[in-house]
């Protein structure tokens, strides 16, 4: 099914227009849900639910993406620079943003404590709260580089779909018993989030697997109980829970699983649109420059100039669609670029060095 031709490599650029035309559309659909809740829902008359679930294909994409990436490594600091240089630079730039545009609406709410534990995407650690509602989901994807940089030190990326189910198969342990270590559980299920959305990140690898033919018959078996845990996570702690049903839920898992097959098998091409390929282009900045400071520009807009919600929301669509870029294009790709020629430079006479004990030895 999945073993066809060409492979992954030689179309590896028109995939990854697919990749980033689907983090496009899932960054808009993020947008709008979060445009759409709690007050501007009583504005608009509606809420448009079903784009919570927009995480869960970003989620799959991360999973696809980064197992991609670190069989290709040689060395676990390759992986970590490279993850540091294309996370981190464009964060903090948004970070500052979000975190200036809260100074000045709720100054008692924002200290330098506070915007230092933000700046390691891991507040929720040091006991502080997200400067921006979107923060969580990038706390999700640094324990999940974790558990693939274990992987990885290991020598264990051959065995990673008997690790990642086993991982499943642990995780689901953990809820069903939880009621043997209730406190625990509370504790465990707010910091360590990935126990709510791992299945999604390994039917990301999985579909990576099934496109180099790779135990075909078992992966798919593979990828149903993955599809099944993430299901039975519904309700386990994620956001979904709290705005669409049980149903509701395992339907939109379904069809991102369909999307992704149609995604490697090569009949997602009429998804390449370059409205959305741009959006996915700035689909990270986008995510993090758009809720906290969005919310408080639409109400501004409609609260204190009495503008219509609808005009409220396209002006400021357009306004976060455009820092996005501006942050992109000026910050996130030059930063990225500096630090990864910056560590290539310094790792040149390290690799000289082990090049020439091998001639030695």
């Amino acid at each position: 099914m999945f073993n066809y031709t060409p492979g992954l490599n030689t179309v590896k650029k028109h995939r990854f227009a697919e990749l980033d035309s689907l983090r496009g559309l899932a960054a808009l659909s993020i947008v709008i849900f979060h445009f759409s809740i709690n007050n501007n829902k009583q504005l608009l008359g509606w809420e448009f639910s079903y784009g919570v679930t927009a995480v869960d294909i970003f989620f799959m994409i991360s999973g696809f993406v980064i197992f991609q990436s670190i069989e290709n490594t040689k060395k676990w600091q390759d992986f970590v620079v490279k993850r540091f240089a294309r996370l981190y630079p464009a964060f903090w730039y948004c970070m500052l943003i979000t975190a200036f545009v809260a100074v000045l609406v709720e100054p008692l709410n924002i200290n330098p404590t506070r915007i230092l534990a933000n700046a390691t995407m891991a507040a929720a650690y040091f006991g502080m709260e997200d400067l921006d509602g979107s923060y969580w989901t990038l706390l999700v994807e640094l324990v999940f580089y974790l558990w693939i940089l274990a992987v990885f030190i290991s020598h264990k990326l051959k065995s990673v779909e008997k690790i990642g189910a086993l991982t499943i198969v642990a995780i689901i342990a953990f809820h069903f018993f939880s009621a043997y270590y209730l406190s625990f559980y509370a504790f465990a299920i707010k910091k360590v989030q990935l126990l709510n959305h791992f299945p999604l990140f390994f039917s990301g690898i999985l579909f990576f697997r099934l496109n180099g033919g790779k135990n075909i018959r078992q992966n798919l078996l593979l990828m149903v109980f993955s599809v099944a845990a993430a299901f039975y996570l519904h309700d386990k702690g994620g956001t979904s829970q709290y705005h669409i049903s049980f149903l509701g839920h395992c339907i939109a898992i379904t069809l991102f699983h369909i999307i992704f097959a149609l995604f490697l098998t090569g009949n997602l091409k009429f998804i390449n649109q370059r409205p959305l390929f741009f959006l996915g282009k700035i689909s990270y900045c986008l995510y993090l420059i758009h809720q906290y400071v969005g919310l408080q520009i639409i109400s501004k807009l409609t609260t204190n100039l009495g503008l219509n919600i609808y005009p409220a929301l396209v002006l400021t669509v357009g306004l976060c669609i455009l820092v996005a870029h501006l942050v992109t294009r000026f910050i996130e790709v030059p930063c990225y670029e500096l630090v990864r020629n910056w560590y290539e430079q310094m790792r040149k006479p390290v690799y000289r060095q082990q090049d020439q004990d091998l001639v030695v030895h």
